[in-house]
């Protein structure tokens, strides 16, 4: 039996690491348009490859913040958005799926809450000047790695400001998929900031089915003027 089943179960599981390694490679060269027509496709998904709850880093770190205006990048079905507003936060979120956005407003709606979505790429969304309390990137598409971006991220953030981030490092095959970090870069990034935690660790990831993988987590706040 044991035999018949490692037979049967060899191509399979085979199949399921080219799916993989090509999915990484395609990651690594799709254009932002392309990445819109994919995770069309994840989200309309029934089971998901994703955790639908909120990420507990982002709830453990708000859960003793007065509420104010936050951005959620990369927003996805809205889990952190939705949470956040029942929290009483004021939140915006964007992101390139069509499909993601469209749960995000009815989980909106089914929680009693009202969140602004929008539909826009992590490189073309305005993030404004002084402009939030908080931005979260759990697991987002966005130029992290792009000092350009994080000085945008800086001067769109109100004195005080915080960031939440978490995210892969280096996933095999995808180590320079957008968003993603190399290991124990996130406070070189971050140095004009005032980083309130940064570990790096194995753990659950919220996306792929909770797998466990090496995980970059970052808190940190731009100093007051």
């Amino acid at each position: 039996m044991t035999t018949r089943w490692i037979r049967w179960s060899l191509p399979f599981f085979g199949c399921l690491a080219v799916a993989f390694f090509s999915l990484s490679w395609w990651f690594l060269h799709a254009t932002p348009g392309q990445y819109r027509d994919v995770f069309n496709l994840v989200y309309r998904h029934p089971m998901g490859a994703f955790n639908r709850q909120p990420n507990q880093l982002l709830m453990d770190t708000v859960a003793s913040i007065t509420p104010g205006r936050a951005l959620d990048v990369a927003m996805g079905q809205g889990r952190n958005a939705v949470y956040l507003s029942t929290k009483g936060w004021d939140v915006t979120g964007f992101d390139v799926s069509d499909e993601a956005l469209r749960q995000a407003d009815v989980r909106a709606t089914e929680a009693g809450v009202r969140i602004r979505t929008v539909r826009e790429s992590s490189e073309a969304f305005d993030y404004g000047r002084e402009q939030w309390d908080l931005i979260v990137f759990s697991y987002a598409f966005a130029p992290i790695r792009d000092p350009a971006y994080i000085r945008r991220i800086h001067d769109s953030l109100k004195p005080g400001g915080m960031v939440v981030f978490e995210h892969y490092i280096g996933v095999p095959g995808v180590q320079s998929a957008i968003g993603t970090v190399p290991p124990a870069e996130l406070p070189r990034l971050f140095a004009d900031f005032k980083i309130l935690r940064h570990d790096e660790t194995t753990a659950k990831s919220d996306w792929q089915f909770g797998r466990r993988a090496r995980i970059a987590r970052l808190v940190a706040i731009k100093r007051g003027d």
